[in-house]
């Protein structure tokens, strides 16, 4: 059947269907009409207040809503950035809730977008924005907004209090401070995994300034904060426009930390640090410090305790760099250090410290060539300028012997250098010297130095006494060659006693001065003075022994008789020989070639070792 066969049926529907045409019409044509006023008012509304809405693409629609992409909000006069920057946003109108609540509601919906805000200070940019939010007369309701920067990722819920009157016509100036220096405080290393933060927030803009606050949880893992990684770093508090309270529970990579986080107002205060450091053995330090982030300066102005610190700062790059290689800490001593700064504005980060006082010995054990040192009992303070560490009243153990120190170094030099090395015991040398360090039991050196001291040393000055005694003969500079330039003069009995030696000298410009220099054993006694060319590596000097009880092939009963020797050449063959018998040494030798040997070398491995070796083992001149 059909309508051309039912005329009446035609005559039936003819007139709804022409009213439904023309309602739809007339529906089509005022939806396009109202959507053009709501646009013309929205742009009326942002003209009053100084502002205009841009888009790269816009779609209006009455039932479909708004989608603007890559919009920009901007003032109307002046060459600025534009207040708000958005990848894209979409615009619902739910027309039953608007029917219900007889006012206008609108949803706004952002996924994965790009946000960028800018004030007078700069721009604020967030990317992987997602926001889920309904604007009601006076109240913007977030059921969901979120948002990346780096490693951080924040998901926030909460409500926005706005005015309801109908002026609407200040000018809109943002102020992203607040917001810039929280993300600023919770920035992370690029690369770390993500550190995410949830919480709740409230704002209330009926009236300036705006009121806001909002509780956060963070909790990450393998996370890096200002260059400091951390297995896991739990973070909770409150900020708001008065400022931030926040506790921290981090897990280092070596050791723990309990922090207390707190900062006044937003512009240009310190963010306040106080709590607890605890190493892997459970011991602690509490310390108050702060940290600026226009000149991102970490300072600790005081910790004390007895956590070890060097195991904590091994888990802190710009730290652990410093500390040198092949030390082991025994005991960590309890400490007071004071205005520790890191400065991490700059790369790689500058540190100091202004003081460390130990209040309990510390021992450790040094590697020194392959071969364990202990360095015990070690008392006094330091502190770190300019890449320069400062020794104040250091002392200690070593060698069974003691040390004490006053200086500054900087790696490669002792400035301003007070040493003292006391009865330090030449037996523990037989790690290094081998053989040559038998008969050493009962033998110790003592030296004390003042001036500088340098791997090169034309930059090493100053002056000095040392003294070595109850050593073997075979040991003690110029005895053992005195006996074998005069092996017809001398008793083997007195070449097997013990000897000792006393020498002071003077560095400058890389040259020792030596005078001057006395040796002793039970039947000899040699004096000398000279000169140590450490640049040119030669030796220069003369000395003159005095002979007692001569017995043997030479009978004479003499109860002193003098010769002199001289001493040359290069530091690797020093040569020691006679320049001629004097006084009743000439009756004694007369002619006979069998008397005197030509020369004989100089052999110094003892007290080298014994002279190298305690730097060594406090961290100074290794070997390269």
């Amino acid at each position: 059947m059909s309508l051309r066969t039912h005329p009446s049926l035609v005559r039936r529907l003819r007139w709804p269907l022409l009213a439904a045409v023309l309602l739809g019409g007339l529906a089509w044509g005022g939806s396009e009409w109202l959507v053009s006023k709501a646009r013309k008012e929205v742009d009326e509304r942002l003209e009053k207040r100084g502002l205009v809405l841009n888009a790269k693409s816009e779609s209006w629609s009455l039932w479909g809503g708004i989608t603007l992409k890559e919009a920009t909000l901007s003032r109307l006069t002046g060459d600025q950035p534009p207040l708000f920057e958005i990848s894209e946003l979409h615009v619902d109108v739910p027309w039953r809730e608007v029917w219900a609540a007889k006012s206008a509601i609108t949803h706004w919906r952002a996924e994965d977008a790009i946000l960028v805000l800018n004030d007078d200070q700069g721009s604020v940019t967030m990317e992987g924005l997602t926001t889920d939010f309904a604007v009601r007369q006076g109240t913007i309701e977030v059921a969901g907004l979120g948002m990346r920067q780096g490693p951080l990722v924040i998901e926030l819920k909460g409500e926005i209090l706005t005015a309801t009157g109908g002026g609407g016509s200040s000018e809109f100036n943002p102020n992203w401070n607040g917001l810039r220096s929280v993300l600023k405080t919770l920035s992370f290393k690029p690369g770390s995994d993500p550190f995410r933060i949830t919480g709740l927030f409230n704002v209330d803009l009926r009236t300036p300034p705006a009121i806001w606050s909002v509780d956060l949880r963070g909790e990450g893992n393998q996370v890096n904060w200002r260059g400091l990684p951390m297995q896991n770093a739990l973070v909770e508090g409150q900020a708001s426009q008065g400022g931030l309270r926040l506790t921290a529970n981090l897990k280092l990579l070596k050791g723990s930390g309990l922090v207390e986080l707190s900062r006044e107002g937003w512009k240009d205060t310190p963010l306040i640090m106080t709590g607890t450091l605890t190493d892997s053995a459970g011991r602690s330090d509490e310390f108050i410090g702060r940290y600026e982030g226009k000149a991102r300066t970490v300072t600790i102005e005081q910790i004390s305790g007895s956590a070890d610190l060097v195991e904590l700062a091994q888990g802190f790059p710009a730290l652990a760099e410093k500390i040198p290689a092949g030390v082991t800490v025994k005991t960590f001593p309890e400490i007071l250090a004071k205005d520790f700064v890191l400065q991490t504005g700059v790369q790689p980060p500058v540190w100091s410290l202004a003081s460390a006082q130990f209040k309990t010995p510390a021992s450790i054990v040094v590697i020194v060539r392959d071969q364990p040192v202990n360095v015990e009992n070690i008392t006094g303070g330091l502190s770190y300028q300019k890449d320069q560490w400062h020794f104040h009243s250091l002392k200690g153990k070593l060698l069974e012997g003691t040390f004490a120190l006053d200086a500054d170094y900087d790696g490669q030099k002792l400035t301003d250098a007070k040493i003292s090395l006391k009865s330090l015991r030449l037996a523990r040398l037989s790690p290094w010297l081998g053989n040559v360090g038998s008969g050493l039991e009962n033998s110790d050196l003592t030296m004390d130095y003042a001036g500088s001291i340098c791997n090169d040393p034309v930059d090493s000055t100053g002056g000095g006494t040392l003294v070595l005694s109850d050593a073997p003969v075979v040991h003690i500079p110029l005895l053992e060659q005195t006996y074998a330039l005069f092996p017809k003069l001398l008793p083997d009995r007195g070449r097997a006693s013990a000897g000792s030696f006393q020498v002071t000298f003077t560095m400058n410009n890389g040259v020792a001065t030596i005078d001057p220099f006395k040796a002793r054993s039970e039947a000899l006694t040699v004096t000398a003075t000279g000169t140590v060319d450490l640049v040119k590596r030669r030796v220069q000097g003369h000395a003159r022994a005095n002979l007692r009880g001569i017995v043997g092939r030479i009978t004479l009963p003499l109860s002193h008789v003098l010769t002199d020797m001289e001493i040359s050449g290069p530091l690797d063959d020093i040569r020691v020989s006679p320049e001629g018998p004097i006084g009743g040494a000439k009756k004694l030798i007369g002619g006979s070639a069998e008397a005197a040997k030509d020369s004989v070398k100089l052999s110094g491995d003892v007290l080298k070792e014994g002279l190298s070796l305690p730097f060594q083992a406090l961290g100074m001149f290794r070997d390269k």
